[in-house]
């Protein structure tokens, strides 16, 4: 081999490095076990995306969520990672709703999905969401880490008043449930260890569902468009005692709109 033949294949080489790395994860990614749900109506449209993942205590965006407490939003940017994209993280705090049922979806009208049947609602509580990030605060942000070499910013988001989600407890047959409703259709689910998650795709009055159970909880989520709101629904049932078959009859009673 001569030099030129040498030097057109370490280009060549060097050239196939690039190109595989331009495949793999971000490097922030690269050692996290993690699960993406799509949920799509019959057009093939996203109506709710499930992440359901491990914390990575090396990840900086984890450590960041580790933190937020009930009541808590961040909006993160970590530089380094390509698409100068700042990341808003919340941790919901349900709070107690003292009034009816009726009430609270006359405030949050015209959002008023169907709830279940057969089993007795017993407290009411709401999640209140938080102010998005300005664009003018994006770039203060991006600007203080490239200006001060900081690779992590991070602010706080303003809460509001405005109602994203309702939290339903409810007693059915000795025992309890919950019945989570948002606007907000996306989730990011966080456990100790995959291997121990089971994960099953099915389907909710012939809507794509996702069963996720461990020794600790069952959780049944899916999503459905109402006429009334401008965005699907998504539905989440929780229970510690009971298991996929019970969650699936609960659901059933849900009436479709």
């Amino acid at each position: 081999m001569n030099n030129s033949e040498k030097v057109n294949e370490e280009a060549w080489i060097s050239q196939m490095k690039s190109n595989a790395e331009a495949l793999l994860p971000p490097a922030h990614l690269k050692r996290k076990i993690m699960e993406q749900i799509d949920m799509r109506n019959d057009n093939g449209d996203v109506l709710a995306s499930v992440r359901v993942d491990t914390f990575q205590p090396s990840d900086p965006m984890d450590a960041i969520i580790q933190q937020l407490k009930p009541g808590m939003g961040k909006a993160i940017y970590i530089a380094g990672q390509g698409d100068r994209a700042v990341s808003q993280q919340t941790n919901y705090e349900a709070v107690l709703w003292p009034d009816s049922l009726e009430q609270l979806f006359q405030q949050a009208a015209p959002w008023n999905p169907p709830l279940p049947l057969e089993a007795e609602l017993r407290r009411i509580e709401v999640y209140y969401g938080f102010d998005n990030v300005t664009e003018e605060e994006r770039e203060a942000m991006i600007a203080e880490s490239e200006q001060q070499g900081k690779s992590v910013v991070v602010r706080d988001l303003r809460p509001n008043t405005d109602i994203v989600g309702v939290r339903l407890l409810y007693d059915k047959a000795d025992r309890s449930f919950e019945c989570r409703l948002f606007g907000t259709t996306k989730s990011r689910i966080h456990v100790p260890d995959m291997e121990q998650q089971t994960i099953e795709r099915l389907r909710i009055h012939g809507q794509e569902a996702v069963y996720l159970e461990s020794e600790e909880m069952r959780r049944l989520i899916w999503a459905t468009e109402h006429p009334q709101a401008p965005r699907a629904v998504q539905y989440e049932l929780l229970a510690e005692h009971g298991d996929r078959e019970w969650l699936l009859e609960i659901a059933n009673t849900i009436p479709l709109v």
